[in-house]
C-alpha cells in the first residue's frame, strides 16, 4: 500500500486529563496477514464511557493494550509504561482485505482506536450470526467477547443512505450501552427461566433474585446513558405484568429536569434526597427494593446504600459502573476490591447469553428494540454534537474532562 500519515491520541495513564494528539511519521505498511482485515478509524462516539476506559481499571481488563501505541510513534509518547492509548465505539472503513467474508470497502462497527491510523485485525466468521465476526489477535485472547465482536456493514456512504447519518452517530455513542440496559432488563432480570442470568457469571440466580414484580428500582446516576436505557428497557422492552411498580431515578441538580422529562422514570430524586426516596417506597409498599448504581457521584452510594437497606423491605444491591474521575493504582485497586463483594453486572456476560439463546433472532430483537429507542428521540432531550478531525476530537475530549459538557449533548466525530 502507499505510504500515508497518520495521528492518534495518547493518555497519561495517571490521568486520562492529560491527553496529546500524535503525528506518526509516514511510512509504508507490511503486507496484511491471511484472514485479516486493515481497517481505518471513520465515526467514534465520545461519552463519559470512554473515560472509564482510561481509568486504572482498564489497565487490568486489557483495555490499555487492545491496540498497543504502534512502534513508529514518536518520543517521548512511545514510552509504554508512562503513555497509553484506548478505545471507542463506532464504525470503521476496511482499506484491505484477505478474510473471504469481508469485502474492501465495506464497514466494521464495534471497538476501535482512537486515531486516523491504520489498524489490522485478525477475524474468523461468528460461529451462528449473520454479519458478524471475531477478532482472533493472539493478545486480545482474554477479553471479554464483547469486545472482539465486529459488526459487518455496507460502505459508509450506503449505510448513511440507509439508516441515516444522526442514526450511525447515536450507534456510536449508546448502542452497546443501550445493549447493556437491555440486557440488564432481559437477562439478568430475566422474567422466565430461559433468560435468567447472573449478571456477573455462570452460577446460581434464582427466580426470586432477578424478579423485579412489584419492586421498588432505584437508580444512581440515572442520567447516564446506560442507566437511561436500562430506565427505558424496564418500561418498554418487558411485559406489563412482570415491570416495576415504582422507578425512581437518582442524580444532580443539574441533570434532574433531564431525568424527569425523559418519561422513564416516576421519580427524580437528588443525590442529597435519600430520605425523601426511602419515604416514597414506604408509601408504595414494594415487595422489595434494588438500588442499581451506574456511577454515583463520589460519597453518595454508602449513604444510598445505607439508607434503603434499614429498611424492613428485602434489599438488593447491584453495581453496572463508578464514578468517573482519574485514579492513582491504589484507589483503583481498593475501589476493585471494594466492588468485589457486591454483585457486578457484566456487559459482555449477558450479551453472550442472549446470543446462545437466540442467536440472530436475538440480535434482530436488540436491534428492533434500539431503533425503536431511537425513533423516540433515543435520550429524551439529548441531541448529537457532530465533529470533524482528530483536532475537534482532542477539543472535545478536553472540554468532557472539564466538565463543560451537559448531559444534553452527546458527541460524535467523523474522524
Amino acid at each position: 500500500m502507499a505510504a500515508f500519515q497518520a495521528s492518534l491520541q495518547v493518555l497519561d495513564q495517571e490521568s486520562y486529563a492529560r491527553h496529546r494528539l500524535v503525528s506518526l511519521p509516514s511510512e509504508s505498511l507490511p503486507d496484511l496477514s491471511p484472514s485479516s482485515l486493515r481497517l481505518r478509524s471513520k465515526i467514534l462516539g465520545l461519552t463519559t464511557n470512554n473515560f472509564s476506559y482510561a481509568r486504572r481499571l482498564g489497565e487490568a481488563l486489557g483495555w490499555w493494550t487492545i491496540y498497543p501505541i504502534p512502534p513508529n510513534t514518536p518520543a517521548p509518547y512511545d514510552d509504554k509504561s508512562t503513555y497509553m492509548r484506548t478505545p471507542a465505539w463506532g464504525y470503521a472503513e476496511v482499506v484491505e482485505s484477505t478474510f473471504s467474508g469481508v469485502s474492501v470497502g465495506q464497514t466494521l462497527y464495534g471497538y476501535l482506536p482512537i486515531g486516523t491510523d491504520a489498524f489490522d485485525l485478525q477475524v474468523e466468521a461468528a460461529p451462528g450470526l449473520k454479519n458478524q465476526i471475531l477478532v482472533t489477535n493472539p493478545h486480545r485472547k482474554d477479553m471479554w467477547v464483547i469486545y472482539n465482536r465486529y459488526r459487518v456493514e455496507p460502505p459508509l456512504a450506503d449505510l448513511e443512505k440507509s439508516k441515516g447519518l444522526d442514526s450511525m452517530g447515536w450507534d456510536s455513542c449508546m448502542w452497546g450501552l443501550f445493549a447493556t440496559g437491555y440486557n440488564m432488563s432481559t437477562f439478568a432480570f430475566g422474567w422466565d427461566e430461559k433468560r435468567r442470568v447472573h449478571p456477573w457469571a455462570p452460577g446460581e440466580w434464582s427466580a426470586d433474585d432477578a424478579s423485579l414484580d412489584d419492586a421498588a428500582v432505584v437508580i444512581l446516576s440515572a442520567s447516564g446513558k446506560t442507566s437511561m436505557s436500562f430506565a427505558y428497557a424496564l418500561r418498554h422492552n418487558r411485559p406489563k405484568q412482570h415491570q416495576p411498580k415504582l422507578v425512581i431515578g437518582i442524580g444532580s441538580a443539574a441533570t434532574q429536569s433531564m431525568t424527569q422529562k425523559s418519561g422513564f422514570h416516576d421519580h427524580a430524586v437528588l443525590y442529597s434526597d435519600a430520605e425523601k426516596a426511602k419515604d416514597i417506597i414506604a408509601q408504595a409498599s414494594p415487595r422489595r427494593v434494588v438500588l442499581v448504581d451506574f456511577g454515583a457521584r463520589d460519597g453518595t452510594l454508602d449513604t444510598w446504600k445505607e439508607t434503603l437497606s434499614s429498611m424492613s423491605t428485602p434489599f438488593l444491591f447491584i453495581a453496572v459502573g463508578t464514578e468517573v474521575k482519574p485514579q492513582t493504582k491504589e484507589e483503583a485497586a481498593a475501589r476493585w476490591q471494594k466492588l468485589g463483594q457486591d454483585i457486578i453486572v457484566n456487559a459482555s456476560h449477558l450479551r453472550e447469553k442472549g446470543i446462545e439463546i437466540g442467536g440472530d433472532s436475538y440480535m434482530d430483537e436488540l436491534e428492533s428494540a434500539f431503533d425503536e429507542f431511537k425513533k423516540k428521540g433515543a435520550v429524551p432531550g439529548s441531541t448529537l454534537q457532530w465533529g470533524s478531525g482528530m483536532e475537534e476530537w482532542d477539543a472535545g475530549w478536553e472540554k468532557l474532562c472539564r466538565d463543560e459538557i451537559p448531559p444534553t449533548v452527546s458527541l460524535v466525530y467523523k474522524v
